[in-house]
């Protein structure tokens, strides 16, 4: 593309960010000191191109999501962040363990972009259980403490009737401390262990084997869902259904957008659905590594918005090294 025009496509979709009105030739023109049948002629060329729209006669213009694609690639890499703030979120994520890190993730990324944010963590069987302890919630029924090697605490419910006794439980207890094994590993173990068992602890093994698949289920976290519900567009009804319904997605697929992702090199992903934006990347700590979007609408703020994505990874993988 012509710089000129790249130079226009930029300004273009830099004011409708900053006003949310369609941008007027006549402003593009001052900015670059040209004439405004100059930029017309621009606006004309970038149309045809897919990049811009103009939403009703007489009105300025916006770009379309192929338009802000090309735009927000241009941003990238974004610029990095402050190392004050950087060791602040270090700091931060590393007094948080388990799923209090899952909601500080969400919880530092929606405060400082001011948007919806989505984190993901898949559920994983080929993790170890480090600690497992039994304690009794009723007479029917025991709650196995599972603590995973990603640093995650399952509580898992365990149906028994009766409970056994505490010699049982204690039984049950130092046999699962034997199973140094990854979890999908663990329901055959205790199948085993329950054959070779006296009748009550065979007992306590199978039913805690009955109850296992709950103990990796996948995990989502959201943040910052207000924060975009102060931007204007939020004021069209179709707009908020769209964007609730993308955040609270199902674990799997938490916010999966219309248009396939588009990968950069700087590990980011950008897609569009409609009047929604979407940045999303991986993350990691320690064994525990899952996914982050950030959602909002189309006319998002991409500077600060991939700044706040890449930064708060950055601080993560920082605070688990």
């Amino acid at each position: 593309m012509q710089a000129r025009l790249e130079r226009i496509l930029h300004l273009v979709a830099e004011g409708y960010v900053r006003t949310a009105h369609p941008v007027s030739s006549a402003t593009v023109a001052a900015q670059l000191d040209v004439s405004s049948a100059t930029v017309r002629n621009a606006f004309a060329s970038l149309e045809e191109a897919g990049l811009l729209l103009q939403p009703h006669a007489s009105a300025g213009r916006i770009p379309t999501s192929s338009g802000f694609g090309r735009y927000a690639r241009d941003l990238i890499p974004p610029a990095p962040m402050a190392p004050a703030l950087l060791e602040a979120l270090r700091r931060r994520f590393a007094s948080s363990h388990g799923d209090g890190l899952l909601q500080q993730l969400a919880l530092a990324a929606a405060e400082l972009s001011g948007y919806a944010i989505v984190v993901t963590l898949p559920a994983d069987d080929r993790l170890h259980a480090l600690e497992i302890h039994l304690t009794p919630i009723h007479a029917r029924a025991l709650m196995a403490v599972v603590v995973l090697e990603n640093g995650l605490v399952r509580q898992v419910r365990v149906d028994l009737d009766p409970n056994p006794d505490d010699e049982v439980l204690d039984d049950a207890e130092r046999q699962l401390r034997q199973l140094t094994l990854p979890v999908a590993a663990v329901p055959a173990a205790l199948t085993a262990l329950a054959r070779a068992a006296e009748p009550e602890l065979a007992r306590t093994l199978l039913a805690i084997r009955a109850a296992w698949p709950a103990v990796t289920p996948s995990r989502t976290v959201t943040a910052g869902l207000t924060g975009v519900l102060q931007e204007p567009e939020a004021e069209d009804p179709a707009f908020v259904r769209l964007l609730v319904e993308r955040v609270e997605r199902p674990a799997t697929e938490p916010s999966r957008p219309t248009t396939d992702p588009e990968a950069t090199a700087d590990g980011l992903e950008l897609a569009w659905d409609e009047t929604l934006a979407f940045v999303s990347t991986h993350w990691r700590s320690g064994a525990a590594a899952g996914g982050l979007t950030l959602i909002g609408p189309a006319r998002l703020r991409y500077r600060p918005a991939l700044q706040v994505v890449s930064g708060v990874t950055r601080a993560l993988r920082a605070a688990a090294s």
